[in-house]
């Protein structure tokens, strides 16, 4: 049906025609701007190239390296603040590079050598895992000054934030347990045993399950988020680094780093149900804002493999730079 006609039948449209095209017009426009702000991207760390690859993920191409020295490897998404923290182990802290940008914005000192990194879902508060002084540093996202800076287990790596903001998980690698840190209070709440060298967490929407993949004793342990009770040990590939959840959470996604391949666990049964073949030495893993597409970042190979969790099976590969290791949150909504 044509737009003129159609107005004109109707009593309630008493503006003239001219007027009502141009508003019909400025209502497609801001149709456009909203998706456009709503664009996604992938931000994968190079250790070895220094910078961080950016990825459009409407079309799955690099459109832009942003220098960020200090070797970096950890990524974390700001969604509130459209601000990316990246950890720079050599760096003594992490920068800041702005999301709409695509410019570092800031750099911040923490000590030591920082791996995991981590925000709030509220985007107010930015964790900070420094492996070699075994603390978690917790700055303000506002003002990024230090709130407060926490003794947890040997050798701080994943971390990863509650829904509701109240609880900070910490994989401490060389103890082999997992830290639950109470936001409130700023305190230990728990910490438990779980597999040999704990690396990358994971949690579900409801903050009720926690994953985490112990890289030497390669499988997956599976715990009550609220109390650290151990559910279940889930056997994978060779050194599992991290972990992400797709289809509904229906299934866990885990990087093998010895196996170049990435294991699916049935999140029902907790069984593992296939393992798929990605590039060399993959690390970092997150899924789309589909849910339906996991990226996965490959160490020597320089690349990106795309996962579609529907087939099961490698559906692109991007190139992105030398030393991809993307540990963390790093796809942007």
């Amino acid at each position: 049906m044509a737009i003129q006609p159609f107005l004109y039948q109707h009593k309630l449209f008493t503006m003239p025609y001219k007027l009502i095209v141009r508003l019909f017009s400025f209502i497609l426009l801001l149709a456009n701007s909203s998706s456009l702000l709503a664009q996604s991207y992938a931000y994968i760390t190079n250790q070895l190239d220094n910078n961080v690859a950016v990825i459009d993920l409407k079309t799955n191409q690099l459109i832009k390296s942003i220098p960020v020295k200090g070797k970096p490897v950890g990524v974390a998404v700001n969604h509130q603040l459209d601000q990316v923290y990246i950890s720079t182990p050599e760096g003594n802290g992490f920068v800041v590079l702005d999301a709409k940008s695509l410019q570092q914005t800031n750099h911040v000192k923490v000590g030591g050598a920082s791996v995991g990194i981590a925000v709030s879902p509220d985007g107010q508060r930015i964790f900070v895992a420094d492996w070699y002084e075994n603390s978690v540093s917790i700055f303000d996202s506002t003002h990024l000054e230090l709130v407060k800076k926490l003794t947890v287990g040997k050798s701080p790596s994943g971390l990863v934030v509650s829904p509701d903001n109240r609880w900070l998980y910490v994989a401490n690698r060389m103890d082999d347990t997992i830290s639950q840190i109470d936001l409130s209070r700023l305190s230990i709440r728990n910490t438990t045993k779980v597999g040999a060298h704990p690396f990358g967490l994971g949690l579900d929407k409801k903050g009720a399950r926690l994953y985490s993949a112990n890289v030497e004793s390669n499988d997956v342990s599976v715990l009550s988020a609220r109390n650290l009770k151990r559910m279940a040990r889930v056997k994978v590939g060779g050194r599992p680094y991290t972990l992400a959840l797709a289809l509904n959470e229906t299934l866990l996604f885990v990087t093998n780093q010895d196996d170049n391949s990435v294991s699916v666990i049935d999140t029902v049964t907790l069984k593992e149900i296939k393992q798929i073949e990605v590039g060399e030495k993959p690390e970092g893993i997150s899924t789309h804002t589909d849910d339906r597409h996991v990226y996965v970042a490959n160490w020597f190979d320089g690349t990106v493999s795309v996962i579609d969790a529907q087939t099961l099976s490698v559906v692109d590969t991007i190139e992105t730079g030398d030393g991809s290791r993307a540990f963390g949150d790093f796809i942007s909504k």
